[in-house]
């Protein structure tokens, strides 16, 4: 059963790739990049939040709801759930994501529909978490117990040091459990999280090379 999650998740999240990767991300000058650009994205929409209060991101799988999730405090990740329909006899994998804005994560819910409508051999638990949402105690607990049972875990663009501590405190004691986490481009101890098979980034900026000192630096930031 391990092995078959294994090879789902890692099927699902090379589908998904490309809604978690900027498409110029190639090598330590491009990371370095994606954090500059994802700080100013950040400072941004702190900046709009603060001008105005009627100033929402809506989540893409919200339309038409009323009282639609917005970018940060106004947000819910239970509206991101998607649980199969009929799941019968199919084995459940349980995904967790987090990332920074809500339009990574559409591609994510079609994946997951996707996947329960057509296949016979499985089907998908899929939650999502705004990076902001952390912040929020009650939607920290909600992470914690999502990330508890899940199978795999997904993060992206995590760059804000409080909050990857927060990732990381989380995900990094249930590690050995979960068949696979996928970090892309994040902070330095969110990075080392990745596992995938025989693949891991543990040591990751314990070595001497460009991409380690490029962490190391990011880390004294």
């Amino acid at each position: 059963m391990a092995s078959f999650k294994f090879a789902a998740a890692a099927l699902l999240a090379l589908g998904t790739t490309s809604a978690f990767i900027p498409s110029n991300y190639f090598g330590p000058k491009a990371i370095q990049q994606s954090a500059v650009q994802t700080n100013a994205i950040y400072n941004a929409n702190n900046a709009r939040s603060r001008s105005s209060s009627l100033m929402v991101v809506s989540d893409p799988t919200e339309v038409g709801a009323p009282g639609g999730g917005g970018m940060f405090t106004a947000s819910n990740a239970e509206n991101r759930r998607i649980l199969p329909e009929d799941a019968g006899d199919r084995p459940t994998m349980k995904i967790v994501y987090v990332v920074l804005e809500s339009q990574y994560q559409s591609s994510m819910t079609a994946a997951a529909k996707r996947i329960n409508a057509g296949s016979d051999n499985m089907a998908v638990e899929c939650v999502g978490y705004l990076l902001e949402e952390l912040r929020n105690e009650e939607a920290f607990e909600s992470f914690k117990k999502d990330v508890a049972d899940a199978n795999v875990f997904i993060g992206s663009l995590i760059f804000v040091q409080e909050l990857a501590e927060k990732v990381t405190e989380v995900v990094e004691p249930l590690r050995d459990q979960l068949d696979a986490v996928l970090v892309f481009p994040s902070m330095p101890e969110v990075m080392r999280l990745n596992k995938v098979g025989s693949f891991t980034m543990k040591n990751l900026g314990q070595s001497k090379s460009v991409v380690a000192d490029f962490m190391k630096k990011k880390k004294q930031e």
